[in-house]
């Protein structure tokens, strides 16, 4: 039985070698923030150090950054210079970002995302107010000056109809064991924004913007800091560990919120946020693929997110001074 299970194994590697691989490697360092209280404070912020962008492709399976010139792998400067000729592009690329949340509706070809803030009233307490984001082509914080999350887009060509896991190499964690929490707080998405069956000019596939949902990975669901175990009992009145736990439940934000906002212990019931079910969530260290999405034959734009949701319990102080690591890859199944 043992030889069984190494021959499926060896075969599952040999078969690796042939398929489709998307491959995206962020490096994070995570400043340190004034704030006194948990998640959404615009003081809480993550610094890009570097971000290096590997795509590598195999068998006839090809992606571009512009839907035009295609190649086995694109690079974070393929990205960049994408608004050369994908006149369209809005390739978010900020070196900062701050707490944001989605409840993960889509708004014509983006995800719907609040970036929220908290302030004291008194003795009241603390309360949240939201605003709804915009996304434009930039990189930097100059020119990405207000913008709190990344995203852009990248376009597949398949030659048949494919389905596609999240592979158990992917991962988002603190550079050198340290925890910090910032990896349990951090999300990825993906929207599709449609498939053209014309092959030979992507410049149809720029055009593309027929989204009606997303798909969000939560890693590391099982894992909290102290201080995210002390926040989901006394914010939310949920017990957990710092280890081994169940998937949090949590509610994203669904519309603007103005005004005074709202209390931050109330979240559960305010109307202004719906429950997230995440179609990808996995454990620290998780090794299994994931099931992720279906693409048919053509070419297929697919816009990535990434960012810090606000929602989550160990979005707090104590992930200032992390080095986050992110590494996405994605497969024929």
């Amino acid at each position: 039985m043992n030889n069984n299970v190494t021959k499926k194994r060896r075969d599952r590697r040999e078969k690796r070698k042939k398929i489709f691989l998307i491959l995206i490697i962020l490096l994070l360092m995570i400043v340190f923030g004034t704030v006194t209280y948990a998640w959404f404070s615009s003081n809480m912020k993550l610094t890009i150090d570097t971000m290096d962008i590997n795509i590598n492709t195999n068998s006839g399976i090809q992606v571009s950054a512009n839907g035009l010139d295609w190649s086995n792998t694109i690079t974070k400067d393929d990205i960049i210079g994408a608004i050369k000729t994908y006149p369209g592009a809005t390739n978010q690329l900020p070196e900062t970002l701050a707490g944001c949340s989605t409840d993960g509706s889509v708004d014509g070809k983006i995800l719907n995302m609040y970036y929220g803030d908290t302030r004291l009233h008194g003795n009241d307490g603390y309360y949240l107010t939201a605003k709804k984001q915009s996304e434009i082509n930039c990189t930097g914080d100059e020119e990405c000056n207000g913008k709190h999350y990344i995203a852009f887009d990248i376009f597949i060509l398949l030659n048949e109809n494919a389905d596609l896991v999240v592979t158990g190499e992917s991962f988002v964690r603190n550079k050198n064991d340290i925890v910090k929490g910032g990896e349990n707080s951090a999300r990825i998405g993906f929207v599709n924004l449609g498939t053209t069956t014309n092959t030979v000019d992507g410049r149809n596939a720029q055009y593309l913007a027929n989204a009606t949902s997303s798909i969000i990975w939560e890693p590391n669901y099982d894992t909290h800091t102290e201080h995210g175990v002390d926040n989901a009992k006394n914010i939310y009145n949920i017990t957990t560990s710092q280890t081994g736990g169940a998937r949090l439940p949590y509610k994203g934000i669904n519309s603007e919120i103005t005004g005074r906002g709202v209390l931050i212990s109330a979240t559960d019931s305010d109307p202004h946020f719906t429950l997230v079910n995440p179609k990808i969530s996995t454990v620290n260290g998780f090794s299994n693929d994931q099931e992720f999405t279906s693409m048919t034959r053509g070419i297929t734009k697919l816009r990535i997110y990434f960012w810090l949701e606000g929602q989550d319990v160990d979005l707090e102080n104590e992930v200032s001074g992390g080095e986050l690591e992110f590494k996405l890859e994605i497969a024929i199944k």
